[in-house]
């Protein structure tokens, strides 16, 4: 969107309609670039011989008195534009001093970056999560013009990180004396208004529902069932304006409250970094937009990362693969093998790219799985990035998938491969794998990672292997080659540690290695043979010293 500007116009003589004279038209361009004009009058000029750099006529006033109070000269017909250029500056400023909110900012911002580059629904909702979090900070109502003040410095200065805790996770946490909140969080939901569950008193009300509508009724509390249709749409999360554009349509959109146990710690560099960002982004947009002279955030710079280490991998961040099979060894069946190998094994994103998996993804003729598909807040969604490398499946994977195809359901092509029994139709709920996989770890005594962590087993084993980085870019299907090289600081490098130990360690090399001859017979002689070649030149006459010493 372009930069307001100020309104503009200008003049130009036409000749009327019926071709008898000629009239003063207005023309201009208000603040948002829109055209505009008008008849003024009826001209009263004469050509004064002179034209513009353009070649325009310039116009004089006609001789003699004006054939009427209508008929405008230049110098009127001038005043009259300039009349109406300053109704547009005064229109402008108005609506230039009325406020405008954080909310409308950040609302208007994430629409246009809509538009620009068609935002994945993931993102979206990365996006109003931290939406929801910068206005319970600095409330969704408050003036863009009152952030002006320099409190975003101080508020970016001690910005904190939030993480939610289960109840009996933030008492120990209190008891342990750290930072742990009870927050209020409000989210929009929406329902279609046909899945809408209702609340009958007698059961015979709640049987004769449910085989009209039809659907299944529950017995909730005494004098209270009810009653929900078949195939009904479980409320989702929305943002305000999108809830608002369901609610147009029909659909049932409710606020609904949430207080969750949150522990309260120093943000990192890229957290704070993201928000501050994402914020200082939404001010640009209201800048473009004339709501703002200048953007607020401007003097806040972004917080040095030098201390985060974001792409180093640490040996506790993943299993090597003595590990992963002890942690596949605690697997609770084959599911959960089959899951957590897409990991270790395939690289796959878990839990999102693995409950997206179908067979149809899965070849075993080849050997190959093509992950395309993403599940991401119980939607299907596309993978992170575009590409879908055909990644071979180990020995161990294919025949976990292979036995788990053996189930007797959901095997077509277009089945997901990770589903219960009960719910065919879409892939298990992540939770419970999470949870499997905490025990799995526990019970296999292994340190404790993120499941999603799999992953980089993954990656570390292929360079530790010696596979090139461009093989591991594609496997791991990353759009940039820096996001790969976290990985091959786990690549051996055998030449280079022959060239350091030659030009730093250079009697250690095997060349340099003399072959100590046997000083003495029976064990001493067998023993000195196993050496040979593996003591260095500098250490073979303290040997052959102490040798000396002991046959003597």
């Amino acid at each position: 969107m372009s930069q307001k500007k100020r309104p503009t116009g200008h003049l130009q003589v036409k000749t009327d309609k019926n071709g008898r004279g000629r009239s003063f038209w207005a023309f201009w361009r208000d603040r948002n670039d829109k055209k505009g004009g008008r008849r003024l009058g009826p001209a009263h000029i004469r050509d004064s011989g002179r034209r513009t750099a353009r070649g325009a006529v310039i116009w004089r006033a006609g001789h003699g008195p004006k054939p009427s109070v209508e008929h405008l000269t230049p110098k009127e017909a001038q005043a009259c534009l300039e009349t109406i250029i300053e109704e547009l500056r005064a229109a402008a400023e108005v609506e230039h001093v009325a406020e405008h909110t954080l909310q409308q900012a950040v609302e208007g911002w994430l629409a246009e970056r809509k538009g620009e580059r068609g935002l994945k629904r993931s993102t979206i909702a990365g996006y109003e999560d931290m939406f929801e979090r910068l206005f319970r900070d600095l409330g969704a109502d408050t003036q863009l013009r009152s952030l002006a003040d320099g409190r975003l410095r101080g508020y970016f200065a001690d910005f904190k990180a939030y993480r939610v805790l289960s109840e009996t996770k933030a008492r120990l946490a209190l008891a342990e004396g750290k930072n742990v909140q009870q927050l209020t969080i409000e989210r929009w939901t929406a329902q279609p208004a046909e899945s809408q569950a209702l609340e009958v008193v007698t059961k015979d009300e709640a049987v004769r529902l449910a085989d009209e509508l039809p659907g299944t009724w529950k017995h909730r509390r005494r004098g209270c069932y009810r009653v929900v249709p078949l195939d009904a749409q479980r409320p989702r999360r929305v943002s305000r304006t999108a809830a608002m554009a369901l609610q147009a349509e029909g659909w049932t959109v409710k606020r609904r409250k949430t207080k969750p146990w949150m522990l309260v710690t120093p943000a990192a560099a890229q957290t704070r970094n993201t928000y501050r960002d994402i914020l200082a982004a939404s001010f640009d947009y209201a800048v473009r937009e004339g709501w703002l002279d200048a953007n607020p955030l401007a003097s806040v710079k972004r917080a040095s990362k030098r201390h985060d280490h974001d792409r180093i991998l640490r040996r506790d961040d993943f299993y090597d693969p003595d590990e992963v099979d002890r942690l596949l060894h605690c697997a609770p069946s084959v599911f959960e093998e089959a899951f957590w190998l897409c990991g270790a094994h395939a690289g796959l994103r878990l839990p999102g790219e693995a409950l997206g998996l179908r067979w149809g993804a899965v070849d075993f003729q080849t050997g190959v799985m093509r992950p395309y598909d993403n599940w991401v807040r119980n939607e299907r969604d596309t993978t992170k990035t575009s590409d879908s490398e055909a990644i071979p499946m180990t020995p161990r994977l294919t025949r976990a998938l292979a036995q788990l195809r053996r189930r007797g359901y959901a095997t077509g092509e277009q089945d997901f491969v990770f589903v219960s029994e009960l719910t065919r139709d879409s892939p298990v709920s992540e939770r419970p794998l999470r949870e499997a996989f905490k025990a799995a770890v526990q019970a296999a005594g292994l340190k404790p990672i993120r499941m999603y962590n799999l992953r980089h087993s993954f990656g570390t084993t292929l360079a530790r292997n010696g596979i090139d980085i461009r093989t591991v870019q594609a496997l791991m299907r990353h759009d940039r080659l820096s996001t790969t090289e976290q990985y091959m600081a786990y690549s051996p490098r055998p030449d280079l540690a022959e060239q350091i130990a030659r030009a730093l360690d250079p009697h250690s090399l095997p060349e340099n290695v003399l072959r100590i001859q046997s000083l003495s017979e029976g064990s001493d002689a067998t023993f000195l043979k196993r050496l040979e070649e593996e003591i260095p030149a500098k250490w073979l006459r303290e040997v052959q010293r102490v040798y000396a010493e002991i046959d003597s």
